[in-house]
Order: structure tokens, then C-alpha cells, then sequence
């Protein structure tokens, strides 16, 4: 075994899975550096050695072992979903693209809707030329731009999406960065397979950003490279240089999405802000959240100590509390539980995800926009309650940091109740940041990193979800 072993470290120096290069740095480690530890074919050493029941020359030759080609395609997809700037926009797919609009809406606008997503699934299979969202802010367009990226990355094909203000923000970014320059990302975003613009419009126009969109529209116009933009603004208030390629009938399929907004309007006599999510989420009660009987003594524990905290968080919502712990077991439906509860006593609340907050703002930055930046900022900072979904998922610009700390520390300031989930632990989030929520005077972290994926069990989850829908009690 040892010596099997030996040989194996040498040869795996060489290895990388065809087509998808990575390098042994980058690849997972495990006791030996090769293989998952717990394979029960090569227990560990990352390669096997062919039988004699192979009919070619290959048998007696040592090859790479399954788990370990499945360790660096797991690898090689985490690379490419980070370089895809995708992050954040995961839920949004064609699959969860609703169709039938948030509100009551016309027939003939689900027809449109229906029309849209139809278009961006064709586009998604075959993309050829440039296909252009338009209208208002809330009827989806940011939701078919990433499902259109979503679905290319889970093809294993590169795609880029960006929102234009962030864009032009690590453009900026790239003068003084180290690990990427200025030229390399500007020539990333010109030649990447696809792009995905999010917001054209919404950027502050200075000649500098009107120059550097022009040069990257007009590359990709010349080259004929597949491209999808989504916008607020008026066609006439874009540049002319690149109104006018967006205008070519022979390129660009335009969709307009002139269907009422998902969002509610806000004025001052709303309830809620016109962003809160909380009414897609009314299902999710302390009653009906699925505390999995069978988990280990210390994941069971977390989850006991998150459902407690949560209801003492809802019983009296003074200071802060903080889930921390990977997607999908339950931190979402434990803060949608807190929102409608104290919805019901009558609080005033927004219940949105960071990545949402901030293309909200961004929308306010359109001149045809109902509400002002200061006036939607304002009412963020100040509400009674915000249950803040997500804080580690945004796109991470300079401006993006500054918009979430700027609110963080304004509540920070004023001890207003506040709730916020994490994907990472506290100690890997922004500094500044980080700095209000250690605060355990005012803040109250709960830890779920051993709690297992809210349905690991499918028999399990099957059974929780139809409980969950009739409303019956899961415990």
C-alpha cells in the first residue's frame, strides 16, 4: 500500500481532469493530498489500478480514482461560479420566474411574462446577437438576465454578469489592484462568451463611463459576441453611441416588459416598503419549521438554540440577532418566521435580501424613478425592524460595502432591532462590518455550521413539505 501510495503522489503532480485544468493547489486535500478519504474504492490514495477485465492496453495502469475527478470538477465549478459574478443570483432561474406576477395582474400580462421567459429560455440555448429588457423597475428583467447566466454556468460554459454601476466600479478598482489590472479586466469583460449587463442607465454618467461602455459595447457589436442588457431608462437617455447598436433590428431582440411591478409602490402610507419579500415567504411559521428529529447531538443543538433564539427575537425585538451557517437548512424560513410574527402584532418591517436592497437603490438612481435615493435610504435606516437576508452574497464593490455598512452602522448607532442570516462565519465577512455584529451587547450570533441541509433526507423532506402545506405541526 505504501508503495502504491508513493507512486501515486508522484504521478498525481501530472494529473488534471481533461478540458478542465486545475492545479494541484487549488484542488481539495485530504490526509494524503489525493483522493476523499472515505472512497470505498481507493481509500484515500486518489488513483486505482486497471484490471485485466480491460479489453485494451490500458489494464495494469494506474488512473485517476472517480472521487477524485469528482474533487476537482467540484473545484473547477466553484472557480467558474466566482469568476461568473453570479453570486448572489443563484435562486434566480427560469424555474422560479413567476409567471402569474406577485399581485393580481391582467391575463394578457402573463402572457407577456410567459412570452419573456419563453424568449430568454430560447436565447439561453442558442444565443445568437443581443437580446435587450426593457421597462420599469420590478417586472423581472434581472430575473431572466441571471437565469440566462445560471443556466449557461450549469452548462459548464462561461458567462459574466455584471450590473453596470459595479462594473464600472471594479473597472476602477483594476488602476490600483494587484491581483488584476485594470487591462486584464476590461479584456475580460470585452471577450467573455456571454455578458450579462444588469441596469444600463442606472450608472452615474461621467465621460470616462460613457467611454468605457461605449468601447465594450462597440467590441462586442463589432464581433458579434452574444450579449444580454436589462434597463430602466429610456432608450434616448443612453448613450447615442450605444443606443444606436441596441437599435440594430439585425443584432438585437428587444423584450419589453411593460407588465405591473412584483414590488409594491412605496409611499408613506405602505405598511411595508414596497422591497420587503416578506409576502412570498407568508407560509414560513415557527409552527411548521422542520426540526429534523435524527441529527447529531451538536447539529440538533444549534437548531434548538436558532429556533429558540428566533422566538424570544420575535417575542421582543430589542437588539440584534445573527444566523450564521450554510444555504438550505432552514435560517431563511427561521427569519421569515420572525417577520410574520411581528407582522402580525402589528410591527412596521422590511424583510429583503442584501443583493435585492441594492439594486433597489440602484433603481433610484434612474432619472424616471418614482422615489429618491435619499428618500428610500432614509426609510431602510430608520424602519423598526429589517431582517437582512444574505449579507455575504452580494457582489462586493466598493459602493456595494459602502451602501450595506452605511445602513449596518446607522442602526448600529440608534440600537434599532435588526436581523440578519450569513452564509459565512462572522470572523469572514467585511471588517467593518463584522466590527458591529461582535458586539454581544447589542448582538446575538448563533452558529449553525453542523446543521445538515434542511431536506438531507428525501423521504424526510417529502414528508415535511406536504405537512408544511397542510399546515400541520412537523415536531
Amino acid at each position: 500500500m505504501d508503495h502504491i501510495r508513493s507512486i501515486a503522489e508522484r504521478i498525481a503532480q501530472d494529473f488534471v481532469p481533461p478540458e478542465n485544468p486545475v492545479t494541484p493547489s487549488a484542488a481539495p486535500q485530504n490526509r494524503f493530498g489525493l483522493g476523499d478519504p472515505d472512497c470505498p474504492i481507493c481509500h484515500g490514495i486518489g488513483f486505482v489500478i486497471k484490471g485485466d477485465d480491460y479489453p485494451d492496453s490500458s489494464a495494469g495502469k494506474m488512473v485517476p480514482c472517480q472521487c477524485r475527478v469528482k474533487m476537482f470538477e467540484s473545484v473547477r465549478k466553484q472557480s467558474q461560479t466566482n469568476s461568473s459574478n453570479i453570486q448572489g443570483y443563484e435562486r434566480m432561474t427560469f424555474d422560479t420566474f413567476n409567471v402569474e406576477g406577485r399581485f393580481m395582474i391582467k391575463e394578457a400580462d402573463r402572457r407577456k411574462l410567459a412570452d419573456a421567459r419563453d424568449k430568454a429560455m430560447a436565447f439561453a440555448q442558442n444565443p445568437e446577437g443581443w437580446l435587450f429588457f426593457t421597462g420599469r423597475y420590478g417586472t423581472g428583467k434581472t430575473h431572466l438576465a441571471a437565469a440566462i447566466a445560471n443556466d449557461f454556468l450549469s452548462r459548464g460554459k462561461t458567462v459574466l454578469f455584471q450590473p453596470v454601476p459595479d462594473l464600472l466600479d471594479q473597472l476602477r478598482e483594476g488602476y490600483g489592484s494587484s491581483n488584476e489590472s485594470y487591462a486584464d479586466r476590461f479584456e475580460r469583460v470585452r471577450t467573455t462568451p456571454l455578458l450579462v449587463l444588469d441596469d444600463l442607465g442606472a450608472q452615474n454618467t461621467t465621460d470616462w463611463a460613457e467611454e468605457k461602455l461605449y468601447q465594450i459595447f462597440n467590441y462586442r457589436y463589432v464581433n458579434q459576441l452574444p450579449t444580454v442588457i436589462t434597463s430602466n431608462a429610456n432608450i434616448s437617455r443612453i448613450d447615442g453611441r450605444i443606443s444606436s447598436r441596441l437599435g440594430d433590428v439585425n443584432l438585437t431582440k428587444k423584450i419589453e416588459m411593460d407588465v405591473p411591478s412584483y414590488r409594491k409602490e412605496i409611499n408613506d402610507s405602505d405598511d411595508e416598503f414596497n422591497i420587503s419579500k416578506l409576502d412570498i415567504l407568508s407560509d414560513r411559521t415557527f409552527e411548521n419549521f422542520y426540526e429534523r428529529p435524527k441529527l447529531e447531538t451538536e447539529a440538533s443543538k444549534q437548531l434548538k438554540t436558532a429556533l429558540a433564539k428566533c422566538r424570544g427575537f420575535a417575542e421582543d425585538t430589542h437588539g440584534w440577532l445573527v444566523l450564521a451557517g450554510p444555504s438550505g437548512i432552514g435560517k431563511m424560513h427561521l427569519a421569515a418566521a420572525v417577520g410574520n410574527k411581528c407582522k402580525k402584532d402589528g410591527d412596521k418591517l422590511c424583510f429583503v435580501t442584501a443583493s435585492d436592497l441594492l439594486d433597489y437603490l440602484r433603481a433610484t438612481y434612474n432619472p424616471n424613478s418614482i422615489v429618491t435615493y435619499d428618500a428610500v435610504f432614509d426609510r431602510i435606516c430608520k424602519c423598526e425592524l429589517l431582517i437582512l437576508n444574505y449579507l455575504d452574497t452580494m457582489n462586493a464593490t466598493s459602493w456595494a460595502k459602502e451602501k450595506i455598512y452605511q445602513i449596518i452602522n446607522y442602526r448600529y448607532q440608534a440600537k434599532l432591532p435588526t436581523m440578519i442570516t450569513l452564509q459565512k462565519p462572522v470572523k469572514e465577512i467585511d471588517r467593518n462590518i463584522r466590527s458591529r455584529l461582535l458586539d454581544s451587547s447589542l448582538c446575538t450570533i448563533v452558529n449553525m455550521f453542523d446543521v445538515p441541509m434542511y431536506y438531507s433526507d428525501p423521504d424526510e423532506g417529502i414528508k415535511a413539505m406536504i405537512n408544511s402545506r397542510s399546515g400541520k405541526n412537523q415536531k
